[in-house]
């Protein structure tokens, strides 16, 4: 007789023998008892946790020639055929392979039969969510209102990708993932049963790679034992998984928490050298920072996740690290992963990150101060600073003299950079911001009070005072006000430059009436709310030794102006007669503009036209 494997051979039958299941196994049995067994029936979860053996057990209990029964006796005729696949009244569907609407349309005639031997026509469909939206369709109305003694039972990894239309005819049955402890145990007593010798370490080792799956971790088993001569030892496994292993994860964790780089990186190359991947190795490694993450933080990790005895010693190595180093380890493995995908040199990106994670500033948290690198901003920045400390000591000395502002400003401006002069062009500055330097006090340094109430009873007095006004407030913003100033921020520079130039007047006199002081209007925001820096001082003139005596005797009202001798005009020479186009042409050339004529004149009205 040719072998056979593990999980097909300790396949649960009956209800009893479900490991982990015990919310479902229970109450399928309370129903198969009482005969209230449902029509359809949607058994949802991971894979290899005993969807499709309980829906074989189900299959059984109720066909069985003892049944309807718990116990089904497994040596009937129906119990036999349904175990083998051959049974005429259980049908067994795989929807990934028969997903479209013309198997569906044969299973609709078929349904129509009454079952053959058993008390049930039972339809088992797996991975159900696999048909296409025409055959959920075609199902729809055969799974609502089915034909008496017609059971379906629908089985899926992935229950979102079922309609809900099929999801609301059926009772929904939520398969959860095994534990580890679980696992574990049902392991031993199928080494035991099976004539296996094991340790438990090692069946502690498949039952955390089945990741909550009964069905792989039997697969794990047969398959680390066709590799053990004797017994199965922790060791072996791991070398049939290809796994690191949890004693040297825990020593490279130990090296990166005493900052040794050295024995890491040999530590790294043995592992390499003993055949095991890259990847995996840095996968076991996050896995062992993000148990050390949760743990650090109060939390438990879950019996599906972690033997029994182990949370003792990840509470010890939690406590050598930070919360902020254990997760900026995590993202320093997780980008190494990454890149390690693309490299065409993975092991030296691996071994670049594992050295930078022995290096504390590599795993400083986010956010933390940057060193500049360049002297110049440096020495900048210790300026600043140290000009702040002085100032903030003068604040909590009394207040800020003004000796201490003016070094301030002088410190702020040499800080920043200088503009240069030489490339800029000669234009004068604009109009709007000249006239603001000249109404515009210098915006005060105290405290700025922010009121609500006063700003909507200033907007409300607004709106009785100046309508138009009024409407220049929307979308301002009210950003307080001193003794002497309040300070608004208008949406748009249109309306800054309207309540600057034209409503100033209504808006200072309506806030001075509320508060009862004299108060000048601030509007900050925009592009001129920094005034232009004050312009150089102009270097005296150099005179001439005479000159600058007669100065010095004239007094500090003298000055010096310089009077050129008047060009002499040649005579006329006497011209032949212009065209008119020359005529014209010479006019446009010096026909001055409206603004020299008025500045010729020495008024800004321009003279009256003889001819008009």
């Amino acid at each position: 007789m040719s072998y056979v494997a593990l999980y097909r051979r300790w396949r649960p039958e009956t209800f009893a023998d479900l490991v982990g299941q015990e919310h479902i196994s229970r109450t399928l049995a309370r129903a198969v008892t009482s005969g209230q067994t449902s029509h359809a029936y949607l058994f949802t979860g991971p894979r290899g946790t005993g969807k499709t053996s309980t829906a074989k057990i189900l299959a059984r209990a109720l066909n069985c020639a003892e049944g309807p029964t718990l116990t089904p006796c497994g040596a009937c005729d129906s119990c036999r055929a349904i175990s083998d696949g051959s049974s005429m009244d259980v049908f067994e569907i795989d929807a990934a392979s028969n997903r479209g609407i013309d198997e569906i349309r044969d299973l609709r005639e078929s349904v129509k039969f009454a079952p053959t031997e058993g008390h049930y026509k039972i339809y088992i469909i797996d991975e159900v969510h696999m048909l296409t939206t025409e055959a959920f369709n075609a199902l729809l109305k055969t799974l609502e209102e089915p034909p008496p003694r017609v059971i379906f039972i629908l089985a899926t990894t992935e229950p979102h990708k079922v309609p809900a239309t099929i999801q609301s005819r059926c009772q929904r049955y939520d398969f959860h993932r095994i534990t580890v402890t679980e696992i574990r145990d049902r392991l031993i007593r199928v080494c035991h049963e099976s004539g296996i010798a094991a340790d438990e370490d090692a069946l502690a080792i498949i039952a955390v790679q089945a990741d909550g799956g009964m069905r792989d971790a039997l697969s794990i088993l047969d398959q680390c034992t066709a590799l053990a001569e004797g017994t199965l030892t922790a060791e072996l496994v791991q070398e049939a998984l290809g796994l690191v292993g949890r004693a040297w994860i825990e020593k490279m964790a130990l090296q990166i928490s005493g900052r040794t780089a050295a024995p890491l990186i040999t530590q790294l190359g043995e592992l390499l050298h003993n055949g095991r991947e890259l990847r995996q190795i840095l996968a076991e490694l996050a896995q062992y920072f993000r148990s050390l993450m949760i743990v650090g933080v109060g939390g438990t990790l879950g019996s599906a996740e972690l033997p029994d005895g182990q949370a003792e010693a990840l509470r010890e190595a939690a406590a050598r690290f930070t919360q902020d180093e254990i997760m900026a380890i995590l993202r320093k493995l997780n980008e190494a992963m990454q890149e390690i995908r693309v490299s065409p040199q993975p092991r030296i990106a691996a071994e670049s990150m594992l050295i930078g994670l022995c290096r504390p500033a590599d795993v400083a948290p986010e956010g933390a101060p940057v060193t500049v690198s360049n002297p110049a901003d440096t020495a900048r920045i210790a300026r600043l600073e140290a000009e702040v400390r002085r100032l903030t000591e003068q604040i909590a000395a009394g207040g800020v003299s003004a000796a201490g502002k003016a070094a301030a400003q002088k410190s702020g401006v040499q800080g920043a950079p200088a503009p240069a002069q030489q490339t800029a062009p000669k234009t004068a500055p604009p109009k709007r911001i000249a006239k603001r330097e000249a109404v515009d006090p210098a915006a005060p340094s105290e405290p700025r009070q922010l009121d609500a109430a006063l700003w909507k009873s200033f907007q409300a007095r607004l709106k009785e005072r100046h309508r138009l006004a009024a409407s220049l407030l929307s979308g301002a913003g009210y950003e307080g006000a001193t003794e002497t100033h309040f300070f608004i921020r208008p949406a748009t520079d249109m309306a800054r430059d309207y309540i600057t130039n034209r409503h100033r007047a209504v808006f200072e006199e309506v806030m001075s009436e509320l508060a009862g002081r004299p108060l000048v209007i601030v509007c900050t925001g925009g592009e001129d709310e920094s005034a232009p820096p004050p312009p150089a001082a102009e270097k005296a003139p150099e005179y001439p030794t005479p000159v600058a005596e007669l100065l010095k005797i004239a007094g500090e009202g003298a000055r010096v102006e310089e009077v050129s001798a008047p060009v002499k005009k040649p005579a006329p020479q006497p011209k032949a007669p212009a065209s008119p186009a020359a005529e014209d042409a010479a006019y446009e050339v010096y026909e001055p503009t409206p603004d020299e004529e008025a500045e010729m004149f020495g008024d800004d009205e321009l003279p009256p036209d003889e001819n008009t």
